[in-house]
């Protein structure tokens, strides 16, 4: 598969690397990236990770990467970020409409699909509406946009396992609907790791 193979190739790029130089990192590479798309000078250290890094390749890769995802999708491309998170919400409330027939499409079975082999530490799920409430005493404001909605519930989910009650307390005039429906499309994508049912936690990064 097209799409295997180039991810594996990224990894490969990213791995190697990082390995053939102690100053090179996976943030590093990836601001180095950023500049590239966005035209922005590069600092003396940026050009030096640039050239240990070969970014401008490791750029090529994910271009490519998002393109063959795009066509395995039957999408045109390229789009704009609020036209993938339209096109993903839509794809959302499709595979919710699936799930309530009974029918599950896993994208990570290892860490989602329901298993008597996969026992989740207690610890991980002793979240409480009461602890977090006090956690975040002084709520941020929920975002007017539904991307920012969603990044601000994945950088949450990156600090604790949360649920949607959880959630709640932490942006002020959230709707729990949306905070929900906002969880199940991460979820979905991949981007966070649902361990048990209305459960998430952060996915490993290596």
């Amino acid at each position: 598969m097209r799409i295997a193979a180039v991810a594996e190739s990224l990894d490969a790029h990213r791995k190697a690397a990082i390995a053939r130089d102690e100053r090179v990192t996976m943030t590093g590479m990836y601001n180095v990236v950023e500049k590239l798309r966005s035209g922005e000078s590069l600092t003396p250290k940026e050009r030096t990770v640039h050239e240990l890094a070969a970014c401008g390749m490791l750029r090529d890769m994910h271009d490519q990467l998002d393109a063959l995802v795009a066509e395995a999708y039957g999408w045109p491309w390229p789009l704009s970020t609020e036209e993938i998170l339209e096109r993903l919400v839509a794809l959302h409330d499709v595979r919710v409409a699936e799930e309530a027939q009974g029918i599950v499409r896993w994208l990570r079975p290892e860490f989602q699909a329901p298993s008597s082999e996969q026992d989740v530490p207690a610890a991980e799920l002793a979240l409480t509406t009461n602890v977090v409430a006090a956690a975040a005493a002084e709520p941020a404001a929920w975002p007017t946009q539904a991307i920012e909605q969603i990044a601000a519930l994945k950088r949450l989910v990156n600090t604790s396992t949360i649920t949607v009650d959880t959630a709640m307390p932490y942006f002020r005039g959230a709707k729990r609907e949306l905070v929900e429906r906002h969880l199940e499309t991460l979820a979905i994508l991949g981007e966070v790791r649902e361990i048990e049912p209305g459960h998430y936690s952060a996915v490993a990064t290596f």
